[in-house]
């Protein structure tokens, strides 16, 4: 490829919706807008590494209202990191899907979706993951009735103080990211 790195876009729907979470995690990316997956449900019932629901998809009929995330341009060796963090064939796979865009243009991304064997209807949050998702949902504007819909999920609170300590840390870099502004 001559040095020019492959770009793909992934589309950020849970933990990683926030920039400063991402960018932690894979480095700088880039910002491409939010977007809309039609016929598409949210739900937290992906079984986490801690036990606890982790954010999904669940694609649907036409009756689900949409899943809305983030459009972020990354490249190849950034996506290999992702995979390893969103643990690529072993609770994710990747799936192929067209979002909707601010513009009403369709465009190809790639997210995760949890495995079969990965899935338990009864599972919850922790609260501090679900407050990860609803700060990134927050940042990019989702709409009122999205953000509502959020805020109703039931969420356990965590009593593993080393998580929750990891988690502090996210959330006051989020804190930060949104006090120096975006540049």
């Amino acid at each position: 490829m001559n040095g020019m790195q492959e770009r793909l876009n992934y589309f950020a729907y849970g933990s990683n919706l926030h920039p400063a979470r991402l960018e932690a995690r894979i480095g700088r990316c880039q910002f491409q807008g939010i977007a809309l997956l039609e016929q598409a449900e949210l739900h937290f019932h992906k079984v986490g590494i801690d036990a606890s629901g982790k954010c999904d998809i669940k694609i649907q009929d036409s009756t689900a209202g949409g899943v809305w995330g983030a459009v972020y341009q990354i490249t190849t060796e950034q996506k290999m990191e992702l995979d390893r963090f969103e643990s690529l064939g072993q609770g994710y796979e990747i799936r192929e899907v067209d979002v909707l865009t601010h513009e009403q243009s369709l465009i190809r991304v790639f997210t995760y979706q949890a495995m079969t064997a990965f899935i338990d209807p009864a599972l919850q949050p922790f609260d501090w993951y679900h407050e990860l998702v609803l700060q990134g949902a927050r940042f990019h504007g989702f709409p009122a009735g999205y953000l509502t819909r959020l805020q109703l999920i039931k969420r356990l609170t965590d009593s593993n103080a080393e998580r929750i300590t990891v988690a502090q840390e996210i959330l006051r870099t989020i804190e930060e990211y949104r006090d120096r502004g975006t540049d």
